[in-house]
This record gives structure tokens, sequence and C-alpha cells, in this order.
């Protein structure tokens, strides 16, 4: 095992220490707690536990969706896990796992763009990220995956929940994963997303902030925050979505949605 492998695993295992303090003590983490959980969310690239603002917000969730290829969490009450990879349509694809399992995706990390203007793109961001690069988006194994979209996914469960709220952390699949999407995105119960966003081709063939952006607009979704950029170049943004118009009947999980994910408007 490599040295930078070590180093990512000390660095879960301490982050999974640290959170089992917050969720031991203050119950952060822990799902429907007291039986007050009324938000249903769906958490895509769901390796692990919930993703901030979630995990700090996890007393007022009632059920959590979660896909992740190759992830065998145990079974949880209110945790439905599928070990599934989402597209716009349901096929075959190769599935890239890197050195750096993070990066892993549906996607060609994108060398050539990266070699043509590295000497740019070396003066963005962490110059430990940039010096790295390459060793951690090294390919190890390309798998073959059964990909199905979002809302064949959802028809499949046995007990239909509403969800609310969608978080996709795909490296890059964001777009065509919102194209499987149709159904759930323009039902009246998806009040919000949460999307992870690339402003620089990190991979081969993906779609950027501005059309992934043009297209939620189209769908009634406004953003109400981007986030500072981040990782390797800055070469993605966090990005929070909510809907324009939505049913009263949902005010108080869209209050929720707003107060958890810190919204100054709340």
């Amino acid at each position: 095992m490599n040295l930078l492998r070590v180093k990512q695993l000390i660095k879960k295992k301490l982050k999974d220490i640290y959170r089992m303090f917050f969720k031991t003590i203050f119950g952060n983490g822990k799902i429907d707690k007291s039986g007050k959980g009324i938000i249903n969310l769906i958490d895509v690239g769901a390796i692990g536990s919930l993703p901030s603002p979630w995990f700090e917000n996890s007393g007022h969730i009632k059920n959590v969706l979660g896909f992740e290829p190759n992830d065998n969490q145990k079974k949880t009450k209110g945790i439905h896990k599928l070990d599934s990879a989402l597209w716009k349509k349901k096929e075959r694809r190769y599935f890239y796992i890197y050195n750096h399992i993070d990066g892993s995706s549906l996607f060609e990390q994108n060398h050539e763009y990266v070699d043509a203007n590295f000497d740019e793109l070396k003066k963005i961001g962490s110059s430990k990220l940039a010096s790295t690069w390459k060793k951690r988006s090294t390919l190890v194994k390309t798998l073959t995956l059964e990909c199905i979209t979002l809302d064949d996914a959802i028809k499949s469960l046995d007990s239909p929940i509403n969800f609310h709220f969608l978080k996709i952390d795909a490296q890059g699949a964001e777009y065509e994963i919102l194209q499987g999407a149709n159904f759930f995105l323009s039902s009246d119960h998806c009040l919000g997303l949460h999307l992870e966003l690339f402003n620089k081709p990190m991979y081969k063939g993906i779609k950027l902030f501005d059309e992934v952006n043009s297209f939620l607009e189209e769908q009634g979704y406004e953003l109400v925050k981007k986030f500072p950029p981040h990782g390797t170049f800055l070469s993605q943004n966090d990005c929070l979505y909510l809907k324009k118009e939505y049913n009263s009947e949902f005010t108080k999980i869209y209050d929720l949605i707003k107060r958890g994910c810190k919204l100054n408007s709340v």
C-alpha cells in the first residue's frame, strides 16, 4: 500500500472518530432522533456517513436513499442503500476507479487537459494538490456497471417515499443523473438540490457549471448559494438550489432545509 493511500485511510479514520464523538454526545448523524424527522433525503455518492450539513441536522431527517457502487454499508433503519450507479438512462457503462478513490467516476480523468494547461493550473489553489494530482488520478481499475435512472430507482422501492432533497457528488456525472430524474425534479415534493459542479473539465466530456445551471433554471430551480471553489486547481464548487415556487404544504420542510443549509434568509 503506497503512502498516499495510507494517508487517505488515516484521514478517513480520524473523520470517523470525530463524527462518532459528536454522534454519541449530541446525536449528530442519527436520523429521526426522538421521532422528529420529516425530511426525506437522496444522497448520491453516499459512501460513509451523512455529508454536511445533513450530519449536523440529522434529527430532522426521516429517510435517506443512498447510492454508491461498491459500498457494502450495513442496513440501518430509515437508510435505504442501493449498490447502483445512476445515469440518464438504463445502460451498462465503465466506472473508473482511481488511486484517490474519492475521484472515481463514470468519466475518465482528463489528463490531456491538465497536461496541456498545467503551467497555469498549478498556480491555482493548493500547490500540494497540484503536485500530487497526477499520482492521485492514476487509474487503478475499470469496472462495468449496470446504470439506472433515479426515477426508476425511486419507483423500485418497496415502500414509496416522497423525497424532498437531492444531494449529488458524482465526480462530473451530475448533469446526466439529473436528466434521468425528470419526474422527481418536476414533482411537488422535490424542494432543493445540493450539487458539486465543475468549473474546469477535469473529466472528459462532463458538463460544466454554466450548462447545468441553465438546465436547472429551466426546471424551475434557483441557485441560492454557490460555495467557494475547492479541490485540485479549485476546479469545483458546491452549489445549492431551491425550487422557485413550491406547495405551501411543504413550508415547514422548506424552511428546515434553508435553516440546515445556513441561508441568511431564514
